[in-house]
């Protein structure tokens, strides 16, 4: 997040707790995972397969970037609840079976159980900073 890994931002304890509080949801591809322009509740991190990115002033028919296994995105939404400033779809790749490849496996964190058990991003961020 800026610069910093959310790693470098969390202590060990805390990072702990965020791993606790995550979820695993699998997308097929095709579907869309965020919507530019909704309501932003949720970090997401690629656990399996690729996310298309598209950004609508851009191009609505290229993405802009594909992410791979090990990005995140929506990490806005443990800031605030800012609107969605792309589209993120899954699409084909990963590792495994061909089944495998069509679907988009990510470790989802909801913004509410972030603030719940850590308080404000923000607030962290700042006291990395001056760590």
């Amino acid at each position: 997040i800026h610069d910093k890994k959310l790693v470098d931002i969390l202590k060990p304890h805390e990072v702990h707790s965020v791993a606790m509080a995550a979820t695993f949801k699998e997308y097929s591809q095709g579907q869309v995972i965020v919507r530019q322009g909704d309501v932003g509740d949720a970090f997401y991190m690629i656990e399996n397969g690729n996310v298309d990115v598209y950004i609508r002033e851009k191009s609505d028919s290229h993405p802009v970037v594909t992410l791979k296994p090990g990005a995140f995105f929506g990490e806005k939404a443990l800031l605030s609840s800012d609107v969605r400033t792309a589209t993120c779809v899954a699409s084909a790749g990963g590792s495994g079976s061909p089944e495998a490849q069509a679907v988009v496996k990510c470790l989802l964190l909801m913004r509410e159980d972030f603030v719940r058990m850590l308080g404000d991003l923000e607030s962290l961020m700042d006291r990395s900073y001056e760590s």
